[in-house]
């Protein structure tokens, strides 16, 4: 008697065999804590634009005081624009995106942009440059290397890109 294939995920005892939705690669952990830290982060920029925006409490640029008039005509469009990236880069996290990464070091590099710009063109204390100009190359090597060189995360991502 030929037997027919069974084309059913479950056999009779409800047990699966390998359906497509379980060859889901397991997230490293650091991913899934920045995941919720980019999800807050995001928030924050949006609170922080809105409060400056009321000008509630005072106003702060690289640990410098400075005016409201100032955080909002500087500060605020990179705070926008790195609020919108937190929140992709959330969303590509939860989605399991290999994209993820370069949009996380795309963050460091339009920092170190946007500093260099302003400075060059004096609309910047140079010393709130510099120390955005430090910050971000710092932070920006830790981050290149997690998510390009440390080995179970740069693996997490090669398969990402693979599928």
């Amino acid at each position: 008697m030929l037997a027919a294939a069974n084309t059913s995920t479950f056999d009779g005892a409800l047990t699966c065999r390998n359906p497509s939705w379980t060859n889901h690669m397991k997230q490293p952990f650091g991913i899934r804590v920045l995941t919720w830290f980019v999800v807050l982060a995001s928030a924050g920029m949006f609170v922080s634009m809105l409060l400056a925006i009321l000008d509630v409490g005072p106003h702060f640029m690289g640990g410098e005081r400075v005016t409201r008039s100032e955080w909002l005509h500087i500060a605020a469009p990179l705070v926008a624009v790195i609020g919108c990236m937190m929140a992709s880069i959330a969303y590509a996290f939860a989605a399991g995106k290999s994209y993820s990464r370069h949009l996380v070091m795309a963050i460091f590099i339009l920092i170190i942009v946007y500093a260099s710009a302003l400075g060059a063109l004096d609309m910047l204390r140079h010393t709130i440059m510099w120390r955005a100009i430090v910050n971000a190359s710092l932070f920006g090597c830790v981050a290149a290397w997690y998510f390009y060189f440390k080995p179970n995360v740069a693996a997490y991502f090669r398969k990402l890109g693979g599928r």
